[in-house]
């Protein structure tokens, strides 16, 4: 038994480091108050300390961690590498940005920490009951994120709007849960998810349990597309995102949605994945574990499965991402702050990763090569995601402390000033659009791909038509900054500053130039994950 507790804390080494990074923050400020930059600090070597354990202990192989609560696969562990990533580049761009200011770094860092926290838990959760407090342990200090700036009425107003409407998902998201529980019998996601499949597959079954089945569904979709912020869940984004801080925003435009992507892919693969054409007999560790009733020993193969459920889903998440791209891309036009622009832009990238998630269900029946390269699709695009829109907030963060606004015609002439600040800045909104050699092309090409693979020639048309919409508004800011004459009240820069900006943004930029040209190492390895995920959920 503790043989089996000390492995299982061996797989969370990562999530360890950043709860022990959060306690040297909270008793640093506590014993040695006049330490005032000790948070900044911490934060940095804690976020570094945490990637670096999640590579050194990344490897393939899938099993589970505190009796199923937790499952430790190749797919999990890539996008907790990425979060870590992310949080390691987030809090090295917050030091150079200045926000957080030494009075409140400490609460910052705390609440930023817990929620990269809950974001990892979440990418592995196995069992629905760590699912929901997950979620909850993700979301609850962005809440408090978002109204940081205690003295500010935008960044209140977006911390309440922002605490209701997640409330109100968590709450619909957790009934959802509670009904696919009391259907299927069982609390464990694999469990779970066989019982839910053979229901698709007997009749008699499925109708006497039609109403609560997909209504559970139906709710537990609505709750992750708030988290994603796809059409008709996205009414918060924009206020949150225009009343935060860049900083913030960024956190909630990469890191939340990078999370509801992997726990969203986990579900669906899973609710799916007995039904794949790998076909073996279900695991009987894995159908017996920590459910609410007891499993016979041995369990019978499934049917074939019924195409007509995965044909609806498809369709309907197929509906969902192409109304999303189109209303996000057509309502990020006329912004003229930043911010909510950038809020616009995330709900149409949300609804490319949809197109993504729908090329997957429609694959789940497909030879292992095809559902595998669209889940690979998936990952890839999140990679891209991370450094593009991390870029673009850390460049908007820095703009505001040197320009002192954050609406875009600030930036007029900005490009005499600082040149290869907006070379960077460009090479990000490229990214966005998907245009090449950068990683945002290639990551769009292999989702397309992915589409055509599957057979949705609309939704692919609909990506293309939405690709070229976005052309328009992303290369506005460029020409702001480009061709526009500058105001003359704007400030010079600052050269001290400047220097530690310009090598954060290279930073975030020269990966997507290399991973744009040499795709295929990590495309690769994302397959690699991806076929772990589908073949353990298909045992």
């Amino acid at each position: 038994m503790l043989s089996g507790i000390f492995d299982s804390l061996q797989g969370l080494l990562p999530e360890i480091t950043l709860l022990t990074t959060v306690m040297l923050i909270l008793l640093t400020r506590l014993i040695f108050p006049r330490m005032v930059y000790s948070s900044h600090v911490w934060a940095v070597a804690g976020s570094i300390v945490a990637l670096g354990v999640a590579v050194a202990t990344f490897e393939f192989g899938s099993s589970e961690l505190f009796g199923g609560m937790l499952i430790k696969d190749g797919f999990g562990q890539y996008f907790r590498v990425l979060l870590l990533l992310f949080l390691a580049l987030f809090t090295v761009a917050s030091c150079i940005s200045g926000i957080p200011t030494p009075a409140f770094a400490a609460e910052f860092y705390t609440l930023s920490f817990g929620s990269l926290l809950g974001m990892c838990l979440l990418t592995s959760a196995n069992h629905i009951l760590l699912v929901v407090v997950a979620f909850e342990m993700a979301s609850l200090p962005c809440y408090a994120l978002a109204g940081i700036l205690k003295g500010d009425r935008k960044a209140t107003e977006a911390a309440l709007k922002f605490a209701i409407f997640g409330a109100g998902s968590a709450g619909i998201m957790l009934f959802g849960f509670s009904l696919l529980a009391a259907v299927s019998g069982a609390v464990h996601l694999p469990t779970m998810s066989y019982r839910l499949v053979e229901f698709f597959t007997e009749s008699p079954r499925l109708n006497s349990n039609l109403v609560p089945l997909i209504t559970g569904l139906i709710f537990v979709g609505a709750g992750i597309a708030f988290k994603l912020s796809l059409v008709p869940f996205h009414f918060w984004i924009a206020d949150v995102f225009e009343g935060a801080t860049a900083e913030v925003a960024g956190l909630l435009s990469v890191a939340s949605k990078l999370a509801a992507l992997a726990v969203f892919l986990r579900l669906l693969i899973a609710f799916g994945g007995p039904l794949a054409s790998i076909q073996p007999a279900p695991k009987t560790a894995v159908v017996n574990h920590a459910a609410l009733t007891p499993t016979s020993s041995s369990q019978p193969s499934l049917p074939d499965r019924n195409p007509g459920p995965y044909r609806a889903a498809s369709l309907l998440l197929g509906l969902i991402a192409a109304v999303s791209c189109t209303l996000g891309n057509f309502a990020a036009y006329p912004q003229q702050n930043i911010k909510r622009l950038m809020a616009y832009s995330t709900i149409a990238h949300a609804g490319y990763l949809a197109m993504g998630t729908a090329a997957v269900v429609s694959l789940l029946g497909a030879p292992l090569t095809h559902t595998s390269s669209a889940l690979a699709a998936l990952m890839f695009y999140s990679f891209a995601y991370l450094f593009t829109n991390l870029g673009v907030f850390a460049a908007v963060a820095f703009l505001r402390n040197r320009l002192g606004s954050e609406d875009i015609s600030s930036y007029r002439g900005y490009a005499r000033q600082e040149p290869w600040t907006v070379v960077c800045i460009t090479i990000f909104l490229f990214n966005l659009i998907g245009l090449p050699p950068f990683a945002g092309f290639v990551a769009k090409f292999t989702v397309f791909a992915a589409l055509a693979d599957a057979g949705l020639w609309w939704l692919l048309i609909v990506g293309v038509l939405n690709t070229l919409i976005s052309l328009f508004y992303y290369l506005r800011i460029a020409r702001v900054m480009v061709f526009e004459p500058a105001e003359p009240t704007v400030p010079p820069p600052s050269p001290a500053t400047s220097n530690l900006e310009i090598i954060m943004l290279t930073g975030l930029a020269v990966p997507l130039l290399i991973a744009g040209i040499w795709w295929d190492r990590i495309f690769h390895f994302c397959e690699l994950a991806a076929e772990e995920l589908l073949r353990s959920s298909a045992l």
